[in-house]
């Protein structure tokens, strides 16, 4: 909930800093998802492993990325967080292509995540953006040569699942991306 004092009180107690909820969350996990800086660095001044992993496999640098949370993606890249892990397949890129964070892509990107890595069903940044209507990360995963011409395993690409879902101003986009390329 935010209260810094209460934190450094069970700390100080003597509770672990990588104490976890039923679903394996860490209390760092916890402060990235909700934005909590103040309480993230507290925790890992206390020995908070960066990247410990939910049952989901999960990272706090994930669900920062998920929430949107810039501030906390730059305090965990300052602290060392692995961008590369994945949670069942899925990057903290994936993650906020997925809900439209397009400077945490862009972020992630200049971090040297690559614009075409793939989900395991073949997935990647792009066709979830696409999906979902995220006009501004599409601008910066092709900004940063993502490939429009991947399928996914059920056979589509971005540009299939940017009509499936309406989403016509980022088909043209995409279209746009695929004809310069050739």
């Amino acid at each position: 909930m935010g209260n810094t004092n209460a934190i450094q009180n069970l700390l100080t107690q003597g509770v672990d800093a990588n104490v976890m909820d039923v679903n394996g969350n860490t209390a760092i996990m916890i402060a990235a998802r909700e934005g909590n800086d103040a309480i993230l660095r507290k925790l890992y001044q206390a020995g908070a492993k960066l990247n410990a992993r939910n049952q989901f496999g999960e990272t706090a640098i994930m669900l920062a990325a998920l929430k949107g949370h810039t501030q906390i993606i730059n305090t965990l890249l300052a602290l060392g967080a692995d961008i590369s892990a994945t949670g069942q397949g899925w990057t903290p890129m994936h993650y906020a292509a997925f809900s439209g964070h397009h400077a945490i892509v862009e972020q992630l990107l200049e971090k040297g995540l690559d614009a075409n890595t793939a989900l395991d069903n073949g997935t990647t940044a792009l066709m979830l953006a696409a999906k979902n209507g995220h006009a501004e990360v599409v601008k910066v995963l092709i900004q940063y040569h993502a490939d429009t011409r991947i399928k996914n395993l059920n056979g589509h690409t971005a540009l299939e699942l940017a009509l499936e879902s309406g989403n016509t101003d980022i088909a043209d986009a995409l279209t746009t991306a695929s004809q310069r390329r050739e």
